[in-house]
């Protein structure tokens, strides 16, 4: 099926200004680990990170769904088993190994490591394989719109208990729960809501194309994030319609300015590319981050969110790109792509 911008959107072909937006999404991810790590920076310190996390890991779950779903895919029991054959080296065997040499380099334990909640940072692949789990359960069990429904359903309530803070004050449990990342699960929702846009991909056009519905999410997004301090920012619901007007933001400025991020122009070429290889990046970069940095404080104690967030893009963009060369290198050998990358071509992304 094509859009009425004639580009593929249920078939193999793949969107230029959605890889250009995974590559953006990617360079959001290296940009907040090197706040955190490098300057030490939290959710206390006035910066632009406190923003850009309300879309970030939505955004990149939501691009994961949305490059999902397909038309014509049947979720019977041969295509889950085809389909978990690929995504288990890339999801699953890759990043276990990238893992293991970081915690032994951070002298960190593997069972302390895996009980870790975020895992050592490599939280996302496994959690992603969950979902997709969770997805080919429900297609598989519900062949009628009613699984679409039920998804849905699965998100909100995943969203609204699964967060950092949960807890059973039970050691042995709490510990399963964060072995299994379950934490990590709220963002189920921005998945199942990735391949809903993409089912219903036309109509969605419609909508943002409207008089109101992307002015109304640029004020909400706008307003509530410079009331924070009088409005329930923290709260549940709160959060959640943070996150989706922001990504509805970040969305419709990538599709409608998608000449901008074509093959093209340079800058398209580059986020593109970027986006065909956020798992090298992902899986790399954390090797990368320059710890050494948090002597220097003083964007922790006397905070200047543009000069800081200048200097943190300008240290991401050199780690984005000496992973990249890493993972050229790498790719080299089809063998060494594969058990590191999950690959068997060199365009493999998350």
């Amino acid at each position: 099926m094509e859009n009425n911008n004639g580009i593929m959107v249920n078939g193999s072909q793949r969107i230029g200004y959605i890889d250009a937006l995974r590559g953006f999404t990617m360079f959001l991810v290296v940009l907040n680990h090197v706040a955190m790590l490098c300057w030490h920076i939290t959710s206390k310190t006035p910066s632009f990170h406190t923003y850009l996390t309300q879309v970030r890991m939505p955004m990149f779950f939501f691009i994961s769904g949305f490059v999902l779903y397909k038309a014509d895919v049947v979720w019977n029991a041969r295509h889950i088993v085809n389909f978990f054959k690929k995504k288990i080296p890339v999801q699953l065997i890759s990043p276990l190994i990238f893992l293991v040499i970081f915690l032994h380099i951070s002298h960190i334990s593997l069972f302390d490591g895996l009980i870790d909640k975020t895992k050592a940072g490599y939280w996302f692949t496994f959690v992603l394989l969950e979902f997709y789990a969770f997805y080919a359960v429900v297609r598989f069990l519900v062949r009628s719109r009613w699984s679409a429904w039920i998804l849905a359903a699965m998100g909100i309530v995943m969203y609204w208990l699964c967060w950092p803070e949960m807890t059973v004050h039970h050691q042995t449990t709490d510990n399963a729960l964060a072995l299994i990342s379950a934490h990590q699960w709220r963002f189920f929702l921005f998945f199942v809501l990735g391949t809903l846009v993409k089912e219903h991909f036309d109509t969605v056009q419609r909508w943002l194309d409207g008089k109101w519905v992307l002015p109304v999410c640029i004020v909400f997004f706008l307003v509530v994030n410079a009331f924070n301090d009088v409005l329930p920012i923290k709260a549940t619901i709160m959060q959640g319609l943070l996150s989706l007007t922001g990504l509805i933001v970040l969305f419709s400025f990538f599709r409608k300015k998608q000449a901008l991020f074509s093959q093209e122009t340079k800058i398209g070429r580059t986020m593109q590319y970027v986006g065909r290889r956020t798992l090298d990046i992902y899986l790399i970069h954390f090797f990368l981050l320059p710890r050494s940095l948090s002597i220097f404080t003083l964007f922790k104690d006397h905070p200047m969110p543009v000069i800081e967030l200048l200097a943190s893009s300008i240290i991401a963009i050199l780690i984005i790109a000496v992973a990249l060369i890493i993972s050229n290198i790498i790719r080299l050998s089809p063998w060494l792509a594969h058990w590191l990358f999950g690959a068997k071509t060199g365009n493999q992304g998350l």
